[in-house]
């Protein structure tokens, strides 16, 4: 009974030591599918009291306001990454910039990833491949545990 439980355990072990060598690689392709590269120049003008503006992207950004991946770049009326400046609205395409001067307007670039066109227009395969990770991780909890349990089982009932 001893070896079936340690067996068991090498068994699993070795399954989530594979997904472990295997998620990065997959997390990748699942953002390039995902993802289309995106670049705006865009521009505001702060007021006479106001120290911050807000610009909107061209596209929704793929990526939820928490975790935005985009790089603000200041190109007028100086260079300065204002990415640690800014935040990502609500609605995925209002960036609030702040820290800047009042009355002066503004020039950016913000490098951004939007949803690519062919995941878009599928029913939800958005909201599927953002949690693909997730999911693929629980599906091997599943496969591998219950693998294993069955097969035991099995074993046990032919024994």
């Amino acid at each position: 009974m001893v070896s079936k439980g340690i067996l068991g355990l090498v068994v699993v072990g070795f399954g989530f030591f594979i997904l472990s060598v295997m998620i990065l690689p997959i997390s990748q392709q699942v953002q390039d599918l995902r993802t289309d590269p995106q670049s705006d120049s865009l521009a505001c003008t702060t007021g006479a009291a106001a120290t911050s503006c807000t610009v909107t992207l061209s596209n929704k950004s793929a990526y939820e306001p928490a975790a935005p991946n985009y790089d603000v770049e200041e190109t007028s009326p100086s260079t300065i990454n204002r990415t640690e400046d800014s935040t990502l609205g609500a609605n995925l395409l209002d960036v609030s910039i702040s820290g800047l001067a009042p009355s002066t307007s503004y020039s950016f670039t913000i490098d951004y990833y939007k949803v690519a066109a062919t995941v878009q227009s599928a029913t939800n395969l958005d909201s599927i491949l953002k949690r693909f990770n997730f999911l693929v991780v629980i599906g091997a909890l599943i496969i591998l545990v219950g693998g294993v349990g069955l097969s035991f089982n099995m074993r046990s009932k032919f024994s």
